[in-house]
């Protein structure tokens, strides 16, 4: 018997973590894509594309600052059509030239592989997704906002918005998340599953966030209720793990347990379901900083695609390794997305996203003796629009904005403050996908 559900989370692996994002209860996505003008369904094809665009930005880099870019960018996806040896990678990256004095050139690249192996008892996979980006993700696979990938990709690319869901200053970084799982059948409508992921986040700039590293392992029991529902009992463990020169000695390290119930459900051919909730255990090493806790973690979506409309929107709540920004935090997220293709010429394209962040660390407010936790809100999100000139070329206008605030405000933090908006005009070439055949 095929595991239908396993397969179907083996194809989106590669699009459900980078950037040192933590792990969600319930492994729960908030990524989407669509096909743009001339990229046809992910049928074991090659997909690229290659872009030119102008950029400008109003206050990035400042509250009055207006700067200009111009962006060579491009990516590459290929998603196999073996349902034995599942496979799919994304790579994305591109080249910004700052016009304005001081900014300079930025490189950015990131990607994601995944293969899989389903046999008759078994379904193994083992992933990988790493980035190197100038600034927090927003949105488009890249993150990058301005450069045309936003809902014009062939297959989902790596999880959208900042890694824990704040918003940290300009800085080289990179981040990595390498997996590995495996499910076993020992039913007729059970299995077992187990699996494993390291992350890490790292900036390059001397003390311009916390470097952190996070292992995370869950191990499930899954039951298929009947051809359309399952759901799943499992157990989750996750450290995570400060250093570099902005984390100091006194950076405590901090663990994770939980247990969640889940739930899938395929409410029709278009509509899909899924959620997951159980208690989480906090605790750190040391219990004065960040004391020991018990919160609740959560993961709900709805997936929808019906002709050529895809939409999702999902909720995540859980204990994060904090963005580089805070050493670890709790974090309630909604993200949103909505693509809509218009005849053989043009495509829509829209993402949201909102985190409401709390620090697990204590730390004095400044205006009483009672200690509190930083809190940040951010919003982030970006429509586009695709226009198809010829079979290879088209072009796009795009905006994206960033909104971040806190409740108070710490000198050393490398947290964005305030709102900055961005503008994007670019042409994109996209030949006709090239067939490789299957693995």
């Amino acid at each position: 018997m095929k595991f239908r559900i396993a397969i179907s989370a083996l194809l989106f692996t590669a699009g459900t973590i980078s950037y040192g994002q933590a792990i969600p209860a319930g492994g729960s996505a908030m990524s989407s894509g669509s096909a743009g003008p001339n990229l046809p369904t992910p049928d074991g094809v090659l997909h690229y594309a290659l872009s030119a665009s102008e950029i400008v930005q109003f206050g990035y880099y400042g509250p009055s600052e207006t700067t200009y870019a111009t962006v060579l960018s491009g990516n590459v996806a290929y998603t196999g059509k073996s349902t034995v040896h599942p496979f799919n990678s994304i790579v994305t990256g591109g080249i910004i030239f700052g016009n304005q004095s001081g900014q300079g050139t930025q490189y950015y690249t990131s990607g994601s592989v995944s293969q899989g192996l389903v046999t008759r008892n078994w379904v193994f996979n083992i992933s990988d997704s790493i980035s190197f980006l100038p600034q927090s993700p927003t949105t488009g696979i890249s993150g990058i906002p301005g450069v045309g990938d936003l809902g014009a990709i062939p297959i989902q690319g790596p999880a959208q918005g900042p890694a824990g869901g704040i918003l940290s200053t300009s800085g080289n970084r990179i981040g990595n998340t390498l997996g590995g799982s495996a499910e076993r059948q020992i039913g007729h409508a059970t299995s077992i599953s187990g699996s494993g992921f390291w992350s890490a986040l790292h900036y390059f700039d001397d003390n311009a966030g916390l470097d952190y590293s996070q292992v995370s392992g869950i191990v499930a029991v899954n039951q298929h209720l009947n051809a359309r529902s399952s759901m799943s009992l499992d157990a989750v463990y996750s450290s995570y793990t400060y250093s570099g020169p902005a984390a100091g000695i006194t950076t405590p390290d901090i663990e994770t347990r939980g247990i969640n119930v889940s739930y899938q459900r395929l409410v029709s051919r278009s509509l899909s379901i899924n959620a997951s909730v159980g208690p989480q255990w906090v605790s750190s090493s040391n219990s004065i900083q960040i004391p020991s806790a018990l919160n609740v973690a959560a993961t709900a979506g709805l997936s929808y695609q019906r002709g050529l409309t895809t939409a999702y929107v999902g909720y995540s709540r859980g204990v994060n390794g904090g963005s580089g920004v805070l050493p670890g935090a709790l974090a309630d997220s909604v993200y949103g997305s909505l693509a809509h293709t218009y005849g053989r010429k043009w495509v829509a394209s829209m993402s949201v996203g909102y985190s409401h962040t709390s620090g697990l660390t204590q730390v004095p407010s400044g205006i009483t003796s009672v200690p509190t936790n930083q809190v940040y809100d951010t919003v982030f999100g970006g429509v586009q629009v695709t226009r198809a000139f010829t079979p290879h070329f088209s072009g796009y206008a795009s905006y994206g904005v960033q909104n971040q605030s806190n409740n108070f405000f710490l000198p050393s933090q490398n947290a964005l403050s305030g709102t900055s908006q961005t503008f994007g005009i670019g042409v994109t070439y996209t030949p006709r996908s090239t067939r490789l055949g299957q693995f």
